[in-house]
Formats: C-alpha cells, structure tokens, sequence
C-alpha cells in the first residue's frame, strides 16, 4: 500500500472493507470523480483542449503553513496525552491496568509519530512543488525575456 493509500485508508475508513479494499460505493465515487476531471467536449483530459491550468504559489505555502501548524497542534496534544498516561500508569503500580495504559502509551506514541511524520511530509511536497513552480515560472520568463518576448 503507498502512503498516499494508507493516508486516504486513515482519514476515510468507511472507504475500506475489512480486508483493506475499496466498497463498490468508493470504487464508483473514483470513477465519477475521474469522469469529471476529465473535462468535457473530448477535451482529451485534464489540461486538454486549450484550457490553461493556474498555480497559486501563495496557496500551496498558505497550505504548508496551516499543516505545519496542525502538526505542532497534534505534537503538543500527543505529548500531553503521553505524559498524562505515565502519570497514571506509574500511579497503578503492579496492577495490571498499568500494564494496559503502558501498552496503549507505546500505541499512541507510534501513531503520533505516524502522524507527525506524514504531515511533515506533506508540508515538504508542498514546499517542493511551490519551489518547483517558482523555477519553473522564472526560467520561462528568462527564456521568453532572451526571445525578445518580455515587456520593457
């Protein structure tokens, strides 16, 4: 499974069957929502038929920053939720619900991890497609400005 599959397994569960594939339902939502990116007219696709796309380069680092924020959110809550739980786990001693709140500690550590991990990699790929834009948008005017093609 790619990450890309895991994050839309996590984040939309009822997607999933129980042994991991997609219901019917989700598999038709795929190829309505594929059907109308599609573009219409016999566009040829996406990007086809003469339509331009646009890139807001603002709006990508606006996203950056908001998951970037939401992961500092997430770390400060998971690292509350740990402490309190050792509180309690130390405070049962020998019984065995401390060994439980152990167990369940090293689960949310991991998934806190997970999660902190993905979203830092989302804030990268986003960071990296906008730095890719910006290139990409000066060597064009670079090459256009060369061509006499730029405004004085």
């Amino acid at each position: 499974m790619t990450d890309d599959q895991d994050w839309d397994r996590r984040l939309n569960p009822f997607r999933y069957n129980a042994d991991g594939s997609l219901t019917d339902a989700a598999k038709r939502q795929n190829v309505t929502m594929e059907l109308n990116s599609a573009g219409g007219k016999g566009s040829g696709g996406a990007g086809g038929g003469g339509r331009q796309t646009s890139v807001r380069t603002a709006a990508l680092t606006k996203a950056a920053d908001a998951l970037e924020n939401l992961r500092g959110d997430t770390d400060k809550v998971d690292q509350r939720a740990l402490s309190e739980t050792d509180v309690a786990s130390s405070a049962l001693g020998g019984w065995q619900s401390s060994q439980g709140l152990s167990a369940l500690h090293k689960r949310w550590a991991d998934e806190s991890v997970h999660l902190s991990t993905m979203l830092s990699d989302a804030v990268m790929k986003l960071h990296n497609t906008t730095s890719s834009y910006e290139r990409t948008d000066h060597s064009e005017k670079s090459r256009m400005d060369s061509l006499g093609g730029g405004r004085s």
